[in-house]
């Protein structure tokens, strides 16, 4: 064991506040060096000295109980610490998922997936078959997944729950586009506001890379 692992050793097994240990191992480190300089060899000076443990041991017994207090409050706070820091890594890790999990949107303008005018044309398709009342034609656009998610729900189904007689299509308002991207999913959703003869539709639609029906909803 070298001088300096020794010490360190020492350091370790004391139980007082950092100033008074570095006063310890100061004078621990000029008592061996005397003995180096006495031609003592560094192995019978540690040896006599005892392991660091006991060497470390004689000094908690004679420090007053208001240094070992320190001490102890000083080694608990550092354990604190520790645990503070992995809670802290566990949230910012847990953050970190959340963030990843939950819907990010951007203008469709600035999509590096999207089209802007491919994703108004098809949305302007899906509404006129919808319209019409061309329901076999708009399955052929619908995705997999909202053939799921429909689970046996047909479009003539999704017309009643506003009403049976919507009359004729007279204007499409604004198309409202954003991409969204959740998770490693990524989507164009579209939100447009359709008068009919008598009654008002707001359409929300969604399509996925392939510009398949991704979603629809209708109030």
């Amino acid at each position: 064991m070298t001088k300096q692992q020794y010490i360190r050793q020492v350091g370790k097994a004391l139980q007082c506040a950092p100033a008074k240990k570095g006063e310890i191992l100061r004078q621990l480190d000029s008592d061996i060096e005397i003995g180096l300089g006495e031609g003592r060899q560094l192995s019978e000076i540690l040896e006599e000295m005892g392991s660091p443990q006991v060497f470390a041991e004689e000094f908690n017994e004679n420090l007053d109980q208001e240094e070992r207090r320190r001490g102890m409050r000083r080694k608990w706070a550092r354990r604190i610490l520790c645990i503070l820091g992995a809670i802290l890594a566990a949230l910012a890790v847990g953050a970190g998922i959340v963030y990843w999990m939950l819907p990010k949107e951007r203008n469709i303008e600035d999509s590096k997936v999207f089209d802007a005018a491919t994703v108004q044309s098809r949305t302007e398709e899906v509404i006129a078959l919808f319209s019409a009342e061309e329901y076999e034609t708009l399955e052929g656009y619908v995705s997999e997944e909202m053939r799921e998610a429909l689970a046996g729900t047909s479009f003539s189904q999704i017309r009643g729950y506003i009403g049976e007689d919507w009359g004729e299509l007279q204007s499409t308002g604004r198309i409202y586009m954003v991409e969204i991207r959740e998770r490693n999913k990524v989507y164009a959703a579209v939100q447009v506001n359709v008068s009919y003869e008598n009654t008002n539709v707001i359409f929300t639609l969604s399509f996925n890379r392939q510009m398949e029906l991704y979603g629809f909803y209708v109030k």
